[in-house]
């Protein structure tokens, strides 16, 4: 049995969002010391904001630990307060540490400004659909039901996310766009039966029925595509960025990351084959592997992919494996909504870890503190990050 068992278990215990079955599989972790020894201080440091002095046995730990859980009341909706701010940071703190090295202790949370820090709240499901005539109509959990109706196609708004389905062929071709904000994103069927998943601050135009001899979609920012094969239709993808580019497939699933204030554009493909086109350049993609393309270059970089932290985000986490800070934070920005500068040198500071995307952004820039390689000062939605500083 892994830490990070324990760890997501506890963290779901924390917030109120744990089920029966899991409470019970932690019970029964905890019961049986079912868990690595390294997690044994950060356990008592979530609980009791400290780790107790020598004399203490694991044996000792799981009592009291099986005695929290029997004697607290398990409750799945509303905001939940069973552990302070510390103690959470002090728990999910061990998940990150600094290069490559793992923590192996438990580390005391840095020190946090006296003022309070209004909550930063995560993205949610919203998104903006754009018809062809212009008309805007907002997409979220409470837009439920028929949308419009464009031709033989009609538009559904549901819990799984918009869907279009076509009935005959459509008299002439109307394309629509849905646009995610920042803090927002959306899922969508299209008519063929392909899904697309769409990151915050992104945009996909399609046509609400695939005629022809392809299925051509365009987008911007983030997307992850399940493609419905038909080889008799190859579906594609114009991807728009610095540079532009496309995407031929047949059926598979692949991702395509094309933000403005990233240095390239790539896409990492799942499952199937897909060939990525820039001019005269192309190259083929195999399942597990990534392209990119950078402003300037002619060519692809084709190089094995990290699956886990390309898809994360799908997943409702951040994974970061060495990651720089400014990426960890353009990220952060896009999700939270939030204005982020710079002060000080940062080039050395690179991080490990994953945590979810349901969190306040003011927990996470705790959990991120507790590295003792970053510092952050917040001011509304506006963050200064800067090296930490011991005095």
């Amino acid at each position: 049995m892994s830490t990070m068992e324990v760890q997501l278990l506890l963290e779901k215990y924390k917030h109120g969002r744990i089920s029966q079955e899991e409470l019970q599989r932690l019970k029964t972790l905890v019961a049986t010391n079912d868990y690595e020894p390294e997690i044994k201080a950060d356990i008592l440091s979530a609980l009791y904001g400290q780790v107790p002095d020598s004399g203490w046995q694991k044996e000792d730990e799981a009592v009291i630990l099986q005695h929290i859980l029997q004697s607290a009341p398990v409750k799945t909706t509303g905001r939940i307060r069973i552990l302070q701010y510390a103690a959470a940071a002090a728990l999910l703190g061990a998940v990150f540490f600094a290069g490559n090295h793992y923590l192996k202790r438990s580390v005391p949370v840095a020190p946090i400004a006296a003022t309070t820090i209004a909550p930063l709240a995560p993205g949610s499901n919203k998104a903006m659909l754009v018809l062809a005539d212009g008309k805007t109509i907002p997409l979220d959990s409470a837009n439920i039901g028929a949308l419009a109706k464009q031709g033989n196609t009609s538009i559904m708004n549901t819990q799984q996310g918009l869907a279009y389905k076509a009935e005959g062929i459509p008299a002439e071709v109307v394309y629509n766009t849905v646009v995610t904000p920042r803090g927002g994103q959306y899922q969508l069927t299209l008519s063929d039966g392909s899904k697309v998943w769409l990151n915050a601050a992104s945009s996909i135009r399609f046509p609400t029925a695939f005629t022809g001899k392809e299925r051509l979609v365009e987008i911007t920012g983030e997307g992850y595509f399940q493609i419905a094969a038909n080889a008799q239709q190859p579906f594609r993808v114009k991807v728009k960025g610095t540079p532009d580019m496309e995407v031929n497939v047949l059926g598979t699933s692949f991702n395509i990351m094309a933000y403005p204030d990233e240095q390239t554009i790539t896409t990492t493909l799942e499952d199937g084959a897909v060939q990525l086109v820039h001019g005269s350049s192309k190259s083929l993609l195999k399942p597990g592997f990534g392209g990119t393309l950078s402003a300037g270059d002619k060519d692809f970089v084709i190089e094995k992919a990290d699956l886990e932290q390309t898809l994360a985000w799908k997943e409702g986490k951040f994974r970061f494996r060495n990651t720089s800070i400014q990426t960890i934070m353009r990220q952060m920005a896009r999700w939270y909504n939030i204005e982020v500068t710079y002060q000080g040198d940062l080039s050395d500071v690179r991080l490990t870890g994953i945590i979810s995307r349901r969190e306040n952004a003011s927990s996470l820039f705790k959990i991120l503190s507790t590295t003792k390689r970053v510092h952050f000062d917040i001011n509304d939605n506006r963050i200064l990050v800067r090296p930490y500083d011991p005095q």
